[in-house]
């Protein structure tokens, strides 16, 4: 949905301008790989918290080993392995009875044979040929702009997880530095506190 109208919008654009589409392109490249990198990064982010969640509780091994202990007790996985074989055995016998696959296949075989033989003919109609051509060279354009738009993620990804990075270097850096502020305004401060003054009733 969105690349149809990146294409309606940069078609406008040509239409109207010969130099304004290659700006038009970049522009929308850049802002279509900027949003899937702070996508990218944010979902990265939620999965990492997640897991460090997941770890924390273990939510994920609780839950595997209630449902083996389930399974264990009432023999689920036998009971669906033993149903399945008896469907299994029931589609084979039927399948020999009425000769379904064999009729399938020259079902098939027929309708390849026909199919090549339309397919042929229509293929050599010009009108059809160009159409052809036509979507080709869309269907080119428009994997080409993906893929510009593919690599400028990557590497706009790979900034921002760097920017991420600097800042936590950065704030923890600061944490370092403040630390020893803090224990030497503790050892300026006196240990007693100050005599009273003043009138004492």
């Amino acid at each position: 949905m969105v690349l149809q109208q990146l294409l309606l919008f940069l078609q406008k654009k040509d239409d109207q301008t010969p130099g304004g589409a290659e700006s038009a392109l970049r522009k929308a490249e850049d802002v279509v790989s900027g949003m899937l990198a702070k996508g990218f990064i944010l979902g990265k982010d939620a999965l990492g918290q997640a897991k460090a969640f997941d770890d924390k509780h273990q939510l994920s091994s609780t839950a595997s080993a209630k449902v083996a202990s389930f399974d264990q007790k009432i023999g689920l996985s036998e009971k669906i392995s033993a149903g399945a074989t008896v469907v299994g055995d029931r589609v084979r016998e039927v399948d020999q009875k009425f000769q379904v696959s064999e009729k399938t296949k020259s079902a098939f075989a027929a309708a390849e044979q026909t199919v090549s033989n339309a397919g042929s003919a229509i293929m050599k109609n010009r009108y059809v040929l160009t159409g052809t051509s036509w979507v080709t060279g869309a269907f080119s354009k428009v994997s080409k702009a993906a893929g510009e738009v593919g690599q400028k993620t990557r590497e706009k990804m790979a900034s921002e997880e760097q920017q991420q990075k600097r800042n936590v270097e950065a704030q923890h850096g600061q944490v370092l530095s403040e630390a020893p502020q803090t224990a030497e305004a503790s050892e300026q401060k006196p240990s007693k506190p100050a005599p009273a003054q003043g009138l004492i009733l």
